[in-house]
């Protein structure tokens, strides 16, 4: 998987491309973290260090992605992590998917942010298996400018 981040006009633009021929519309699912305030100790902490403060779920099969907002206190108390706070639509490009979330869906941020993205496939309706992390544990993490 590779992804590329960029910030234009009031919006975050992902593109995403796998392999040729590994994108599955019916099962592919991607799941973005940004770490908005690019503060390791806010939002809901990550093993490599981000905090998520928002979340990005892109469903190929629905062609719409969910974007939500970090919820750390119902988290502390084991419930929901994230609230939904909106949603925009999946543009499929050639081996890959794209999404544009205008940053006032994302607490208007100015566009400077961390991010980190695993991709996995649904193989039943409760059953996700992962099959790429970005970045890789060896590289520091994305950072849009």
């Amino acid at each position: 998987m590779h992804a590329t981040a960029d910030v234009a006009t009031g919006s975050l633009t992902i593109v995403i491309q796998f392999a040729p021929g590994t994108l599955d519309r019916q099962t592919t699912r991607v799941s973005v973290l940004l770490d908005t305030d690019q503060d390791g100790s806010t939002g809901i902490r990550q093993i490599d260090g981000i905090g998520a403060d928002y979340g990005i779920d892109l469903a190929a099969a629905t062609s719409q992605a969910g974007v939500s907002k970090a919820n750390p206190v119902s988290c502390a108390a084991r419930l929901a992590c994230f609230d939904d706070v909106g949603s925009v639509p999946v543009v499929f490009v050639t081996d890959g998917m794209q999404v544009t979330v205008p940053l006032s869906l994302l607490g208007n941020d100015d566009g400077r942010l961390n991010f980190q993205m695993s991709a996995y496939v649904l193989v039943a309706p409760s059953t996700t298996v992962l099959f790429d992390f970005m970045p890789d544990s060896s590289v520091p993490p994305g950072r849009v400018q």
